[in-house]
């Protein structure tokens, strides 16, 4: 019986000149599992949105079976997920079907248990790995319970035991009758299907079965690519004939309690190509940030000739500029590049990464597939030519020839006498590497050419040339946009709060009679009570005084600021005294009260805000809202819009947060910051970031609205 079926379809973007779907018709047989197998940019992802009713077709039409439930998992993972707390991000879809409680908390864990995330329930989202992130986002579409699961490279950043994991899953879930869509590179993922259908340009040049397809030679080799050339490790590097290049001793840095890295040490060789390996959450890009100089306050020493330049692992966050030539010039031209040496260095930076400079230089960066963008933004640190090149799971979502090319290009750089470091989860690629560092739970577990028994120091390696090297100083804005999205979902502090004792509801009750109270207006002696309230309300929400006090201390200013206005324009009583009067300034009795009280009045508020969220965790918040609105959810009044807005709020705020740390990051890497010091340094350093803010946020509502609509609500 056939599910879906697709009937001459046609679908250009704007401003395209070709067809992403071009005429295509296919059908989906009930129990199926069938593979889209193509090239990046073929129109594979074009194709599954179309299907899901997120993409409308120019022509053509998809029917589908009576109520048959459509799930799809993203290629970016971080575009699917809806709330700030793993499990309940699990828990949407569930709640959406109107489910029993009993039965979505055991779909809850029964889909974290399988993608290894069952002892993260309780963590934020925005505290995780993008590995970490994408099994996230594939356990919230299992629990959704699709008749139709369709994964859109869904597997790409998980590393190799949780990608057999899910394999083994998908068996069982294939085994009960449900139909699988998947769209991959991968060939082991073709094993398990019973179909394929093969996309080029947009065109289905192969719709059949998988046995038949994988007896074509080309086809097969579509799908693996050229073949990696192996390294034998023991006898390439020998440490007396390679000169260091980076050196990194006894790192240790951790983002809060619960993960970091520890006490990491090993060398870099010029001319080489290491592989950076450990599963999702090990501490990789950790590692990578730290190299670069994005992060700060580490122990240890970071020791080279000047700062390596970082390929991120988002790829999408990377790009900023609208077009694709632009942005790879980026950096170059802020080292002064100009003219026809600037044009020259971007075409063959994007040659290099495997970018036609003539296909590709006008197109926009937000219209390419997922695996252009990541060739665009290595591109983009190919064209900074530094001495150390740091790469962040490169490969990952790239077809066959697009990683063989990437991985080439890895090659080149060293062959040139760059200094290759690049994250991964794939075997062939770590062969392929000149050495292997692993890391587990944040420390150095193997090291294919590690360190002598002496150490650094007395190893005989020169190192004259290098000295150590210090993070940005516009790291701190990153490390100052991580806390704030930290306080976001859960919080450290809540846990030793005495309110944590009150329930929810009443907790949100007494916030909001001790906030309407500080701003109404009585006297100043009444807002000098009110502000001792309040004080001792965010005390014993456990904010701590040092903090609050800093607060008060940096608000001041503008506070003073406004005061003055008042004073300008607030008029005086009648016949009350003058103190001075000087143009459009008069300083009076009730004008210095009205000023101390709004003063008192903003600081009241400041300790009920910083008391309520510091002890109320996004998920009490939540629950608190619903026992408040039931009276509402009662008598048919949509409550549900409202608690969905507060959700996504405390889920996008931080994600925007993010994107500009990405941002910041890639402008950083990119030379753009500089040095950063003062308030109004920063503030200039953040003016740039405005435009590409703005975009980010439109995309990031765009992907949200649509895993919104695919689970359910």
């Amino acid at each position: 019986m056939e599910l879906i079926t697709v009937n001459n379809l046609t679908f250009k973007y704007p401003k395209s000149e070709n067809a992403a779907v071009d005429n295509v018709s296919l059908a989906i047989q009930k129990g199926s599992y069938t593979a889209i197998v193509g090239f990046n940019g073929s129109g594979k992802s074009t194709l599954a949105r179309i299907i899901c009713g997120l993409e409308l077709p120019e022509s053509g039409s998809v029917a589908f079976n009576e109520n048959v439930r459509l799930g799809i998992v993203f290629q970016s993972p971080k575009n699917q997920i809806v709330s700030s707390i793993v499990n309940r991000d699990t828990s949407f879809g569930p709640q959406n079907q109107k489910l029993p409680a009993a039965e979505i908390e055991l779909r809850t864990i029964e889909c974290l248990n399988v993608v290894d995330l069952l002892d993260h329930a309780q963590s934020g989202t925005a505290e995780l790995s993008l590995g970490q992130v994408q099994k996230t986002a594939l356990a919230g579409m299992l629990a959704c319970n699709p008749d139709v699961l369709i994964l859109d490279e869904a597997l790409s950043m998980i590393d190799p035991q949780t990608r057999q994991e899910v394999f083994e899953f998908l068996r069982y879930w294939h085994s009960k009758g449900k139909t699988i869509l998947h769209i991959t590179h991968d060939l082991d993922a073709l094993k398990d299907t019973t179909d394929v259908i093969g996309i080029e340009n947009g065109k289905v040049f192969y719709y059949g079965s998988t046995d038949a397809f994988l007896k074509e030679k080309k086809h097969t080799q579509m799908i693996e690519g050229k073949k990696l050339t192996s390294v034998n490790k023991k006898a390439l590097l020998k440490k007396n004939d390679k000169q260091v290049s980076f050196r990194v001793s006894d790192l240790s840095f951790s983002y809060n309690e619960k993960y970091g890295i520890k006490n990491v040490s090993f060398e870099l060789y010029k001319g080489t190509v290491t592989a950076l390996t450990g599963v999702s959450g090990a501490g990789k890009s950790t590692i990578l940030e730290l190299c670069a100089g994005l992060n700060s306050n580490y122990t240890g020493k970071i020791i080279c000739k000047n700062h390596p330049a970082l390929a991120q692992q988002n790829a999408a966050s990377a790009l900023f500029e609208a077009f694709a030539a632009d942005d790879v010039a980026f950096g170059p031209g802020n080292k002064g590049v100009k003219g026809k040496d600037l044009v020259q260095l971007v075409k063959d930076s994007m040659e290099t990464a495997g970018l036609d400079y003539q296909q590709f230089k006008n197109r926009h960066t937000f219209e390419l597939s997922g695996g252009e963008q990541r060739r665009l933004s290595i591109a983009g640190i190919i064209a900074l030519d530094s001495d150390v090149v740091l790469f962040d799971e490169p490969t990952a979502g790239l077809d066959a020839e697009a990683k063989y090319k990437v991985m080439s290009m890895l090659r080149q750089l060293a062959q040139k006498g760059k200094t290759v470091l690049f994250s991964t989860h794939h075997q062939d690629e770590i062969d392929f590497a000149d050495r292997e560092i692993q890391i587990e739970n944040g420390c150095l577990v193997k090291d294919t050419c590690g360190l002598s028994e002496k150490g650094f120091v007395e190893s005989g390696d020169d190192v004259s040339n290098m000295v150590e090297q210090q993070a940005f100083s516009a790291a701190g804005l990153i490390a100052g946009l991580r806390s704030v999205t930290s306080g976001f979902g859960s919080s450290v502090a809540a846990k030793k709060s005495i309110l944590l004792k009150v329930p929810a509801w009443l907790r949100i009750l007494l916030f909001l009679v001790l906030f309407i109270a500080s701003l109404c207006p009585v006297n100043f002696i009444a807002d000098a009570v009110m502000l001792g309230i309040c004080i001792a309300y965010a005390l014993i929400g456990s904010v701590r005084l040092k903090s609050l006090l800093s607060s008060f201390i940096k608000i001041l200013p503008f506070l003073l600021f406004f005061a003055v206005l008042q004073l300008m324009f607030k008029a005086p009583l009648p016949d009350e005294v003058r103190f001075t009067t000087w143009k459009f300034l008069t300083i009076t009795p009730s004008k210095l009260w009205f000023c101390g009280a709004t003063i008192l009045r903003t600081y009241s508020a400041i300790c009920c805000i910083c008391g309520f969220f510091v002890s109320t965790p996004e998920y009490d918040l939540i629950d608190g809202l619903k026992i408040l609105l039931w009276p509402l959810e009662a008598v048919k009044i949509p409550v549900r819009y409202l608690i969905l807005i507060i959700e996504i709020m405390f889920r996008f705020v931080p994600l925007l947060i993010e994107e500009t740390g990405s941002i910041i990051k890639t402008q950083i890497i990119r030379g753009s910051m500089g040095t950063v010091k003062g308030v109004w340094g920063k503030i200039k350093a953040l003016i740039p970031l405005f435009v590409p803010i703005i975009i980010q946020t439109i995309k990031r509502s765009e992907a949200l609205a649509d895993a919104i609509t695919m689970r359910g609500f």
